[in-house]
This record gives C-alpha cells, sequence and structure tokens, in this order.
C-alpha cells in the first residue's frame, strides 16, 4: 500500500518523476531517483524520519502514507484539509457531541 500511496501522493502534487521527488526532498542528484524508484517498487523500506520528510515534501499527512486501505487515506487526505476549528466540530459530531 506504501508504494502505491507514495506514487499517488507524487502525482497529486504534480511532480512529475522520481528523481525531481528525490531531490526536493534534499537527496543527491546522483542518488535521487534510484532511491525514490526503490521506495515505489517496495524494493527498500523508509525509516520513520525519511517517512516524515517525505509526507511534508509531497505535502500530504504521514498517515496518509500509510493507511491500511484506499478508504482511510482519502478520509486522511480530506482531514488534512479541514481548519482547527472544523476539524474540531467534526470530531464532537463524531463522538456525538452537539
Amino acid at each position: 500500500m506504501f508504494a502505491a500511496r507514495l506514487k499517488q501522493a507524487r502525482e497529486l502534487r504534480g511532480i512529475a518523476s522520481q528523481r525531481a521527488l528525490g531531490v526536493l526532498m534534499g537527496l543527491d542528484k546522483k542518488l535521487a531517483s534510484s532511491r525514490v524508484n526503490r521506495y515505489e517498487t517496495e524494493v527498500s523500506g523508509i525509516d520513520l524520519d525519511g517517512l516524515g520528510r517525505l509526507a511534508q515534501t509531497l505535502g500530504v499527512p504521514t498517515a496518509f502514507l500509510v493507511a491500511e486501505d484506499e478508504v482511510t487515506a482519502t478520509i486522511i487526505l480530506e482531514l488534512s484539509r479541514l481548519s482547527p476549528k472544523e476539524k474540531a466540530n467534526l470530531a464532537k459530531k463524531l463522538r456525538g457531541e452537539t
């Protein structure tokens, strides 16, 4: 799931290539493409610091990249777009508060 979500987030952000994403993350130009390719093909894992940097670069919550299914990923992404007040109101509704 992570690999598919990473590719989806890269496309949503309009980052055309794996190399471009790697460079935006601060990776060396020579390593950028191969490193991101290894993530997208699940040949190589990523540590938590790298995951956080990747999410920040893509402008998505870290939880989006590791969501267990598509519905959860969509909810996480939409939640991230809400204002703090909207999030608080939604939390109240979910808890059954008025």
